[in-house]
């Protein structure tokens, strides 16, 4: 079963997938994938006799993830979809709840199961502390996994790719299952040696459409670009079907920084009815995600020892393993020792020297925090919220605001190019125009 590309006006009107997209939230592009996802969910749902979601049940829900999962889909893609419709079910309750008299309406995906979990052991990233919380962990081969899109032969290109990182490895086989699961979406074409030019030049015309950015594009062709290539090469395939197809050229993006007044406004933000070692540990995050401009994966690894009370300073692993020492200011200073002196109340066994730990005993994830800072933005009235880097931003543009020099700032971020140091500049150099047009009468 695939989708056509032109919907029919029935699932419009019955399940709304547009207007579930543009009222969810998350990136546009993103957004508008889940409205795909539920496009596709729906067409399935027509060719089962459920022309609306109220005569959607929960048995149809599981069916059809059961059927994603026998066609061949990702473990990804199914765990993602499945993740959609309990978000879609329960924004059609929302909207349009059960009348006076009648039974409340219940999500039907709320208990979906997949056949093969992303908490499989094999599937989990492997690696130490270091390795995970900086994202450049690996994962086993796993049997279920690799047989999905057998044809494509994911996992033989990904070990292919000898000469790239981790993280581009993975990122380019996630590429890949993306491209062959919309071909089997929207076209009747399963196997990569009838993929076309004309095939491509739909599928980044789906990516224009969808809202991804041209760097998002131009990843998505160099990954097919060396798939392609490699099956060319292992005589898998005649012809390369993106040969003629351009990489769109990447916009170059000015950092996005908060302004002084609503930087320390998140940063002090720390939740009152929090537990007292909670409160300390989230506020030495804070403080050193905009205080001295670390890294999420610099948090993550900093470790008991590399705090130095005496030079007020902290020794961070920064990216390709260097080393570096970075001032902390005195209120950050102050909330690591409030934090260190409360540490023992979650220390466990699997706590190592790790610094910040969550109230498990484990080391501090990516994501932990990133909730530390959503939590604290919400309470400071920040509305869209922020994310770790943007106070890194802040730390560097309130810096070369202030007087600092372009070479004393790379120091403190830890840039090897001072080239990547100079945007920095340029956000400056923003702020000043944007003060001339509103000051000046001839401006």
């Amino acid at each position: 079963m695939y989708v056509p590309a032109k919907q029919s006006k029935s699932i419009d009107d019955a399940f709304a997938p547009g207007k579930f997209a543009r009222g969810g939230r998350g990136a546009e592009a993103t957004r508008r994938h889940r409205g795909h996802e539920v496009v596709h969910f729906a067409a399935w749902c027509l060719t089962k006799a459920a022309k609306s979601p109220d005569r959607v049940t929960s048995e149809l829900v599981q069916s059809y993830i059961d059927y994603l999962e026998g066609t061949g889909y990702s473990t990804e893609t199914v765990e993602q979809r499945a993740t959609t419709l309990r978000m879609y079910f329960e924004w059609q309750i929302r909207s349009t709840p059960a009348k006076r008299g009648d039974l409340a309406r219940v999500n039907p995906a709320r208990k979906l199961t997949t056949g093969h979990a992303r908490a499989c052991d094999k599937c989990k990233p492997q690696g130490s502390a270091q390795a995970l919380s900086r994202g450049t962990s690996a994962k086993k081969s796993c049997d279920v996994r690799d047989s999905r899109l057998a044809q494509w032969e994911p996992s033989d290109f990904e070990v292919s790719l000898t000469s790239a990182s981790v993280n581009t490895r993975s990122a380019y086989r996630r590429d890949l299952e993306l491209f062959a699961e919309w071909l089997m979406d929207m076209t009747p074409i399963a196997d990569p040696g009838d993929v076309e030019r004309e095939h491509v030049r739909l599928y980044l015309a789906h990516l224009h459409d969808s809202g991804a950015s041209s760097r998002t594009v131009a990843r998505r062709i160099a990954a097919l670009r060396k798939y392609f290539t490699w099956r060319v090469r292992n005589g898998e395939q005649a012809h390369d079907p993106l040969m003629g197809i351009h990489t769109p050229q990447a916009k170059g993006r000015l950092p996005r920084p908060l302004d002084e007044r609503t930087a320390v406004d998140v940063v002090t933000a720390v939740n009152p009815a929090a537990q007292e070692w909670e409160k300390a540990r989230d506020s030495a995050v804070l403080e050193l995600l905009y205080g001295s401009g670390l890294r999420v994966s610099e948090i993550c690894t900093l470790q008991t020892d590399g705090f130095d009370k005496k030079s007020a300073s902290v020794r961070v692993l920064g990216k390709g393993s260097k080393t570096r020492i970075v001032p902390v200011s005195k209120p950050c200073a102050t909330a690591l020792m409030a934090w260190l002196g409360l540490r023992g109340e979650v220390t466990t066994s699997a706590s190592g020297k790790a610094m910040f730990l969550s109230g498990r005993g484990k080391p501090l994830t990516r994501r932990d925090v990133a909730r530390v800072l959503d939590s604290a933005a919400e309470r400071a009235g920040l509305a869209g919220g922020t994310h770790p880097h943007a106070l890194r931003h802040s730390f560097a543009t309130h810096l070369m605001d202030s007087g600092a020099d372009t070479r004393s700032i790379q120091e403190l971020l830890g840039h090897s190019d001072a080239a990547t140091t100079q945007r920095y500049t340029h956000v400056s150099k923003e702020k000043l125009r944007s003060s001339y047009v509103e000051a000046h009468p001839r401006a």
